[in-house]
């Protein structure tokens, strides 16, 4: 129990700095270069609501969890204002990263729903892709860090789960044990490993997948930190939708390739330096991310992943 305690401790901790198999890229990845723009839309209108709306009927995506989708988009904009979000549509920045201003979201959201601490990225994705995740064998005894998703499940405006779906919630995201090793290969294996043992298979991934960063704790535990759905879109480019944090806002983001989308995910979750905890691990449903590679802006750029 104490070293249940003290893993929560460490994972909301990893958690709050950063606000939520083999790496030797090839010759076309070692090509591209470093993504520097992001595309992306905070769903504030009918236009944008509406384009992604159209993705995720074409993705196949049931029309209950649409709507859910965007009961939750609608009630976090509304509250938090669009002067502090995109205005309309898409917008275009030189960054990898749009720059919020979190603390005045979170005393606005907190003014409004005092019990409600809002959904985060685990809640949103697996709401969205519930129908598409199957988990034969649930288990659940690793998932007592998930007490912040439990505290939102609980004081929820609207029943999100039935009982079913919410064991299966807890299995999908219960931490999986892994080694003290910045060696990738391992991790990915335990990963696929544990979930080989829960069963857990993914349907519909020609038009779905999620992109899960899973982190290494110090107490020798891979979670899943952040979280969001990847679809394709008709003009062949990828759609990725995400929910920030808690009180944090929801955002559709344009991406051309994965390798893209990996950049701009290590871009804000590959930040550690000196540890001797690996760099988050991107994965695609149960594989790596195609193009994963590291972020040129940690200081640890080019050492501390595995090329087995």
């Amino acid at each position: 129990m104490k070293r249940n305690t003290s893993f929560i401790l460490v994972a909301f901790s990893i958690l709050l700095a950063l606000a939520g198999c083999s790496n030797k890229p090839n010759n076309k990845e070692e090509e591209a270069a470093y993504a520097q723009q992001l595309t992306y839309s905070n769903l504030t209108d009918a236009t944008s609501q509406n384009e992604v709306k159209e993705v995720l009927e074409y993705a196949g995506i049931s029309t209950d969890n649409i709507k859910s989708f965007f009961q939750g988009v609608d009630l976090f904009n509304s509250t938090i204002g669009e002067e502090y979000l995109t205005k309309k549509g898409f917008t275009t920045i030189d960054s990898l990263q749009p720059d919020y201003d979190l603390l005045t979201m979170q005393n606005k959201w907190e003014a409004a729903n005092p019990e409600f601490i809002g959904y985060n990225c685990r809640i949103t994705s697996y709401d969205l892709m519930k129908d598409s995740i199957s988990i034969d064998q649930p288990d659940t005894q690793n998932a007592e860090w998930l007490v912040f998703d439990e505290m939102a499940l609980r004081n929820s405006p609207k029943k999100l789960f039935t009982e079913g779906e919410h064991e299966q919630f807890k299995t999908f995201y219960s931490y999986v044990p892994t080694e003290m090793t910045k060696d990738i290969a391992i991790h990915v294996k335990n990963i696929k490993e544990d979930w080989k043992k829960k069963e857990i298979h993914f349907t519909n991934d020609d038009k779905t997948s999620l992109i899960s960063v899973f982190f290494h704790d110090e107490e020798g535990y891979l979670f899943i930190g952040h979280i969001g759905v990847l679809m394709p879109t008709e003009d062949g480019k990828l759609l990725f939708l995400e929910k920030l944090g808690l009180m944090e806002p929801y955002q559709a983001v344009k991406f051309t390739t994965r390798v893209e989308l990996n950049d701009y995910l290590m871009n804000k979750y590959d930040l550690s330096f000196n540890q001797p905890t690996a760099k988050p691990i991107i994965m695609e449903n149960d594989e790596l991310l195609e193009g994963y590679r590291e972020s040129p802006n940690n200081p640890e750029f080019g050492k501390g992943t595995s090329e087995k």
